[in-house]
């Protein structure tokens, strides 16, 4: 797989925007007009079982979840929508580094839409958002946080080097596996 490159542009508003580009996938910073992906996402039963409230979110909840993702990029970094290169307008899932509001660490995120799902666009967006986190911040350690039985992502965070360490992030540490790595 080629590396991923990184490509800074402007916004309407004049704001450095950085844009992500892999083999197959566009990546760009999560707006206000994305809550359509995270709809599509957050309410799907086959998607949110093993998010914290392991069933589907209301919109209410979406939109408040959200504006904290975007919100997150005044930090210089956060999460990214993950579009297909072949289609730009097709949005499949998203993938990002944030900090953990309680804890002050940060770690990797990513979903993708069911049905696009095992052709590794995972790994690719995940792997592309954590070079980029490497590259454009301070941060010497990113964690990783799946539920012990989606074995998916628990395997997807030991592909991207991560390791389990003896730490909880989160507070239903009991059916989690924590992971990081350190650049």
């Amino acid at each position: 797989m080629s590396c991923s490159e990184i490509v800074h542009v402007h916004s309407a508003k004049d704001e450095m925007v950085s844009m992500i580009n892999t083999e197959r996938l566009i990546l760009t910073p999560v707006r206000e007009e994305d809550i359509d992906i995270y709809t599509q996402m957050l309410t799907r039963a086959d998607i949110t079982r093993y998010l914290p409230s392991g069933k589907p979110y209301s919109l209410e909840y979406i939109e408040n979840y959200l504006s904290k993702r975007v919100a997150h990029w005044a930090r210089g970094f956060g999460t990214f929508i993950v579009s297909l290169k072949a289609n730009p307008a097709v949005k499949i899932g998203y993938a990002g580094v944030e900090t953990i509001p309680d804890v002050g660490l940060s770690d990797i995120r990513y979903g993708i839409l069911t049905e696009y799902q095992g052709f590794g666009y995972a790994y690719e967006a995940a792997k592309a958002v954590l070079d980029f986190t490497w590259q454009t911040t301070c941060l010497s350690k990113v964690y990783g946080v799946a539920v012990i039985d989606n074995t998916a992502s628990v395997n997807l965070l030991q592909k991207l080097g991560l390791s389990p360490v003896n730490e909880t992030l989160y507070d239903d540490g009991n059916d989690l596996v924590t992971m990081a790595i350190e650049r």
